[in-house]
């Protein structure tokens, strides 16, 4: 049975690692879509609200031109009603075959889930996603959208057969583009998360990453916490110092020099 050290240790990496679902899907999407997109997607779940999906991907006025619903001028984000999630997902449900809408209402949904914090859509979001990767599998963007929904069920509920399909869908995102990495990134924390854990070939995916991209902050962090539980203390004290240069505001650095200093300590009263 694991101490109470080791215990508290995985708990620190967990925090370290940015699971909180806010957090997670925040940088994310941060790193996924730029404002412009993320306003595309705000202006969609305007468009749900009424009761419909655009055609063109953006919320329209009478005009025809973009447009924010009344009360959204402060930038919030529209709210949905149970029914009006229903109803956004029963229209996608209806057109099985029409990858645009597919996409549409999944990503739509999937920002929701994020703005909201509404984690209960997050099945059907996946669904959605699962079916427009289906039906257009060279959308990486999708793919890794998809993705991102299993991996933040496992995360928020504790299922972690759900990494297992976002692992593929990862996957299916470095077979159209290789060197991607933040979709290297994302494998990599499956591997981590995953029950049992597997740390090294999580280390293997980030070390990936960073060589296509040496100052990915998800990457850095990610391969901090997993060289700590695995022992590597003074790759894990370098990783951090790149992690600061990279971001100096990156909220988990003190996290991750407490985890180090708590394991170091620890492995020094053993011997």
């Amino acid at each position: 049975m694991a101490d109470n050290s080791s215990l508290n240790s995985k708990a620190l990496i967990i925090g370290a690692a940015g699971v909180v679902l806010g957090f997670v899907i925040g940088f994310f999407l941060a790193n996924s879509l730029n404002r412009q997109e993320q306003d595309k997607l705000r202006g969609e779940v305007t468009t749900l609200r009424a009761g419909g999906a655009s055609k063109d991907g953006a919320a329209t006025g009478r005009s025809g031109t973009q447009t924010q619903a009344a009360g959204d001028e402060d930038d919030s984000f529209p709210t949905l009603t149970d029914e009006q999630l229903q109803k956004a997902v029963a229209q996608a449900d209806a057109a099985p075959g029409d990858a645009k809408l597919q996409k549409k209402v999944g990503q739509a949904l999937y920002v929701y889930a994020w703005q909201k914090s509404k984690t209960s859509i997050l099945p059907e979001v996946a669904r959605i996603l699962n079916r427009a990767h289906e039906l257009d599998p060279k959308d990486s963007s999708t793919s890794m959208m998809a993705g991102d929904a299993h991996f933040l069920i496992a995360r928020s509920g504790g299922d972690t057969k759900q990494l297992a399909a976002a692992r593929h869908l990862y996957g299916a995102a470095l077979d159209i583009k290789p060197d991607d990495a933040e979709a290297r990134t994302k494998l990599g924390m499956t591997y981590f998360y995953d029950s049992p854990s597997d740390p090294q070939s999580a280390i293997r995916e980030y070390r990936r990453a960073l060589q296509s991209d040496p100052r990915q902050e998800m990457s850095l962090q990610n391969l901090v916490g997993a060289l700590i539980e695995t022992g590597s203390f003074d790759e894990a004290a370098k990783r951090l110092v790149e992690l600061e240069k990279t971001n100096p505001s990156n909220r988990e650095l003190p996290n991750l020099r407490a985890q180090l200093e708590q394991k170091r300590n620890a492995a020094k009263e053993r011997k």
